[in-house]
């Protein structure tokens, strides 16, 4: 029985939010592990909030090429619901060596998942604390596990954060209020 995990947050951008560089982030990626050393995944997911899917509705995916994930989104902003899973499943040999090796849905082929996007609708954008809850979340749904602490792992100083801003955007006056 887990009492702690050890959250990676894979981009820089969310720290440039965190710093307040930018705005915060409304999409990231994130990996799971039991150990502070990061060796043992046990799973890598990526968080949408709603503020995202919006923008990606109407600004980045085509009707044509992309209704049914459109509608998808759709739906899921226009209901009651809070949390909701969107699953890629392999598309070839290759892909079925990358499953997740944790409980997750069938389809019907009996694959499992190699991506997992938790969209949800409990905040406009991701802290520390909105990942800290999600990854709760997604502990208890796909590894069974009830657990009391969740540890943000190689968390940048505003020094390293501000060099990785400027190297990517160029220097900065100030960071926003």
């Amino acid at each position: 029985m887990l009492d702690t995990v050890y959250v990676d947050i894979r981009h820089m951008n969310f720290w440039f939010g965190v710093y307040g560089f930018q705005d915060k982030s409304c999409n990231d990626e994130i990996t799971i592990y039991s150990d502070a050393n990061m060796t043992n995944t046990l799973g890598y997911f990526e968080i949408t909030t709603h503020e995202s899917l919006t923008h990606l509705i109407k600004y980045q995916l085509d009707d044509e090429e992309d209704g049914s994930f459109k509608r998808e989104i759709e739906k899921f902003l226009n209901d009651d619901s809070q949390i909701f899973y969107s699953y890629i499943y392999p598309r070839d040999d290759e892909d079925l060596l990358h499953q997740v090796s944790h409980f997750a849905p069938l389809n019907r082929k009996n694959h499992k998942p190699i991506y997992i996007d938790m969209w949800t609708k409990l905040s406009d954008e991701l802290d520390i604390n909105e990942i800290k809850k999600c990854a709760k979340i997604l502990v208890k749904e796909f590894l069974h596990e009830n657990i009391l602490n969740i540890k943000i792992v190689d968390i940048p100083t505003y020094d390293e954060t501000k060099e990785s801003y400027e190297k990517d955007y160029g220097p900065i006056n100030a960071p926003k209020q």
